[in-house]
């Protein structure tokens, strides 16, 4: 792995680790290659960590937030865990709650959770020894659950092995295709299996992919075993082609109306300018749409690296205070702006060309009579929904639609060109 796929691992997990935990008041940043805390060391504050290799040996006090290409946790964390990396392995004690996903997740024998495990991942090991406080939820191809569980279990998983105890009820799902793993020599076996030792104090609920039934050994689960297939999404009818067709246009017509309209309600003084704009100048209503369209994202581009460099000068000054907010707020502010610019264009792009169209459509119908503009706009819409159920020529239509308008738009906001002033030449007068 090179240096600079190392650093945008770092960075990238780094910025995951840092959405799911949140911000704090109090945080000890960590990063590097490898990264160690050493068995003697304990840290008060919340810890948040991005490396390579990460091997924490010591206390933290509060929160770890971790993420690494493998991540070792012997330690103790005295808060809680959100760990990320493709190899994870916790051997320490968590007193709060761990969240671990990866790809690999080993929960070692001396391990102790005070409270739940979330884990998500391609294969999950809880080795016997270990200790879950509460509840259990995996999400993962396979699971191994050799520890104790103190309350329920939450699984689902291609396969699923129970070598613990689980002190509540569980429930599990299981598919039944056989998989490659890294920890079991052979591929792993689908469906649920126990080996000895493995038992759920209450009841069972399984789910699984074909409707027969597990054959489970006697004794393993001390309440009721409930046998279900596993549920999937309803698949709907798939309606007639008109009736697709004359949904789709409907909820267009709509959406088109609704924009022309409100276009008509703020903005109906400017309306005639700007189609004696794009009359006048239809190649540089078409020049400057494009710039428009291009200039967004680039903008936002450059927009998301200046918010980037002054909050990571900010972290260089020991203002981490304030650049963090900065990232967290001003990133997605940022892009939700952006995306609300191009969706209002869009939408008013559309508003402005069913005014067009009604406009000619009612004036071809009625050379010498006025027509309200509420009726033209209902009128264009009616016309453009239908346009716009063309595959091709819609799509080619509502693009041609954006950058006319706002290209029509800037040449209407900047005013007419003006005209170079010519001398006049002296006329002497006639006596």
């Amino acid at each position: 792995m090179t240096h600079r796929t190392r650093s945008f691992t770092r960075s990238s997990s780094l910025l995951i680790a840092l959405t799911l935990g949140g911000t704090t008041s109090a945080i000890d940043w960590r990063s590097g290659d490898r990264v160690v805390v050493a068995r003697s060391e304990v840290i008060q504050d919340d810890l948040y960590v991005a490396g390579d290799d990460v091997q924490i040996d010591g206390t933290v006090n509060g929160d770890l937030l971790v993420a690494g290409r493998t991540v070792t946790i012997n330690g103790e964390v005295r808060g809680n865990l959100w760990a990320a990396g493709e190899t994870l392995i916790l051997g320490g004690k968590v007193s709060q709650t761990a969240r671990l996903a990866g790809s690999l997740i080993r929960v070692q024998s001396g391990a102790d959770i005070g409270r739940d495990l979330l884990a998500a991942g391609s294969e999950l090991v809880v080795a016997p020894g270990a200790v879950i406080g509460r509840d259990v939820a995996v999400g993962s191809s396979q699971a191994r659950l050799g520890g104790q569980i103190t309350r329920n279990a939450y699984v689902g998983a291609n396969g699923i092995e129970v070598g613990g105890v689980i002190g509540g009820n569980a429930k599990m799902a299981v598919g039944d295709t056989a998989v490659p793993t890294r920890t079991w020599a052979a591929p792993g076996s689908p469906g649920l299996r126990f080996t000895p030792g493995g038992r759920i104090a209450g009841d069972l609920t399984l789910q699984r992919s074909d409707s027969g039934q597990a054959a489970l050994p006697a004794g393993v689960v001390g309440g009721q075993v409930t046998y279900a297939p596993v549920t999937g999404v309803n698949v709907q009818p798939r309606p007639s082609s008109f009736a697709a067709f004359l949904n789709t246009f409907l909820s267009t017509f709509v959406g088109v109306a609704l924009a022309g309209l409100l276009l008509l309600w703020l903005a109906r003084p400017r309306l005639p300018g700007l189609w004696n704009s794009l009359r006048s100048a239809p190649a540089a209503s078409l020049g400057y749409g494009t710039l428009a369209v291009v200039g967004l994202p680039v903008l936002t581009v450059l927009g998301g690296l200046a918010l980037g460099l002054l909050a990571g000068a900010l972290m260089l000054l020991s203002l981490g205070g304030l650049g963090l907010p900065l990232a967290l707020i001003g990133l997605p502010a940022l892009l939700s702006s952006a995306a609300l610019i191009a969706w209002l264009a869009t939408l008013g792009a559309q508003g402005f060309v069913a005014y067009l169209l009604g406009t000619w459509a009612t004036h071809l119908l009625r050379p010498r009579g006025t027509v309200a503009p509420v009726i033209s706009v209902l009128v264009g819409a009616l016309l453009l929904a239908l346009v716009l159920q063309i595959p091709v020529l819609g799509a080619l239509t509502s693009l041609a639609a954006l950058l006319l308008s706002l290209g029509a738009l800037w040449l209407t906001l900047r005013g007419p060109p003006r005209r170079p002033v010519t001398p006049q030449a002296n006329v002497p007068q006639a006596t």
